[in-house]
């Protein structure tokens, strides 16, 4: 009974108390979960204004960026109407000649003085008619610039040795062109390879981007090498710019692909190339040898006396030069052919040595001594030399009895007798050698003529190094 009653009593209490936890749970949950969002809002906010300080700072960098942009188009404008004002007063006519191909007429070259100012008027009176032609807003304002780029003193040698003018018509003549026009000239870039070309191909590659030029006109139709210039030039649009001024009829064939506007002004070019190749050869005489001795020198190399200096040129011409005093004979341009001065040269005139020299008894001196370094090939088989004491080539080692590469082996003279003492040396006809023979392995001589040995063929043995092994020719 007790107990029944106790829990009749206890079971209201107990289901009130289940109804009232999961009541205080969801209140807690509720307050955690807001206190999240407001802690999450917190951290929007601050981002919020973070960003939009940001955005401010872009809205300025814009609007600075929009005001600079404004500035530099109108400074564009202004740089744009400042070159349309250079190239509308004062169009540039740019005009590069390469002289060693594009030379003068010969009734011009032959004038002088006259001749030098008539072709200076001629091609300015040319070159503007053309502008008249293509753009007659530009031409009546532009100003000519001309340049002549060449080798000054080998042309010279080129027209005299061709009779198209004498030295002092040739001299008169640039006198003549330079002085017609202050921005007219003709420029003497020496005798090296190529020094015309590269000159000309930077101010082609300079002049061509100035925006006042208005044409260049270009005098090298009949060199290949300027084919790369002129390919940068397409490249980069700029080949519109540039004429080519005729001279020879035949254009070289790389820049004919190019289809460049051409203009032809008559009677101031030669049409025709010179039959000379004595463009950056040497002519003024050497220290010591007199101006009148250059014409004692037109024979037949096949008629030399003894006791004459030098035949010094081939049978194709008959004009001779002259070397270069500062250099030896192994480092002129070209070298003295070794076959003509001492023997005889089977090329002829597809030699590719020089066949046209004044040489001295010095220069024969020291002709044979080369030649000398070089073993007879007979000798060195140890059998009589059938040309004697007028070989060419050597019989004995220069090096002698102490010569080092005998003993590695390496010597070209390989014959019995190529190393003996000099004092028990005897000559081919039984004699010692004679004190020319002597002088003549030493390159010195005593400063009388010398004339040439008797004819010798060389072919088999000049221009071999002695010291060199069998083999490695």
């Amino acid at each position: 009974m007790v107990r029944g009653c106790v829990l009749r009593f206890l079971l209201p209490q107990i289901s009130i108390y289940t109804k009232f936890v999961p009541r205080e749970r969801l209140v807690e949950e509720q307050s955690s979960l807001f206190r999240l969002t407001l802690t999450d809002n917190q951290t929007l906010r601050l981002r919020v204004d973070e960003l939009e300080r940001e955005l401010s700072v872009w809205k300025l960098a814009f609007k600075a960026a929009e005001d600079e942009k404004c500035n530099l188009q109108k400074h564009m404008l202004k740089l744009e109407k400042n070159i349309g004002s250079l190239r509308d007063d004062n169009p540039l006519l740019l005009c590069l000649i390469d002289g060693d191909g594009n030379i003068f007429s010969q009734d011009l070259l032959a004038s002088g003085h006259t001749g030098g100012r008539q072709a200076a008027m001629l091609l300015t009176k040319g070159l503007t008619d053309y502008m008249i032609d293509v753009d007659a807003g530009s031409s009546g304002r532009g100003q000519v610039w001309l340049t002549v780029y060449c080798n000054k003193t080998g042309l010279m040698d080129t027209l005299v040795n061709n009779g198209i003018c004498s030295a002092s018509e040739f001299e008169a003549f640039v006198l003549g062109f330079n002085s017609a026009s202050p921005l007219f000239s003709i420029v003497d870039v020496g005798g090296g390879k190529e020094a015309a070309d590269a000159k000309i191909k930077e101010c082609l590659r300079v002049f061509t981007r100035f925006p006042q030029t208005s044409r260049v006109f270009f005098g090298g139709g009949h060199d290949n090498g300027y084919t790369s210039t002129l390919s940068t030039l397409e490249n980069e649009g700029l080949l519109e710019k540039v004429v080519l001024l005729r001279g020879y009829k035949t254009l070289a064939a790389e820049l004919q692909h190019f289809d460049l506007p051409h203009l032809d002004i008559g009677g101031v070019f030669m049409t025709k190339k010179l039959p000379s190749c004595y463009t950056h050869r040497r002519s003024t005489p050497p220290t010591g040898v007199a101006p009148q001795e250059h014409d004692r020198q037109r024979i037949n190399p096949k008629n030399f006396l003894v006791g004459t200096q030098s035949p010094v040129i081939s049978t194709s011409t008959q004009f001779c030069r002259y070397l270069d005093p500062s250099l030896p004979l192994n480092k002129q341009t070209p070298r003295p052919c070794t076959f003509f001065y001492l023997s005889v040269c089977k090329q002829g005139d597809k030699c590719t040595y020089g066949h046209d020299y004044f040489l001295t008894a010095d220069n024969y001196a020291e002709l044979r001594a080369n030649a000398k370094k070089s073993p007879c090939p007979v000798f060195n088989k140890n059998q009589p030399c059938p040309s004697g004491e007028s070989c060419p080539s050597g019989h004995y080692c220069p090096r002698g009895s102490k010569c080092g590469y005998r003993k590695q082996g390496k010597c070209k003279f390989i014959g019995r007798e190529m190393h003996i003492p000099l004092n028990d040396r005897i000559s081919i006809s039984g004699r010692p050698p004679s004190r020319a023979q002597s002088s003549n392995v030493s390159g010195q001589t005593d400063g009388t003529p010398t004339p040439p040995l008797s004819p010798v063929d060389l072919s088999n043995f000049i221009g071999i190094s002695p010291f060199v092994p069998q083999g490695t020719r």
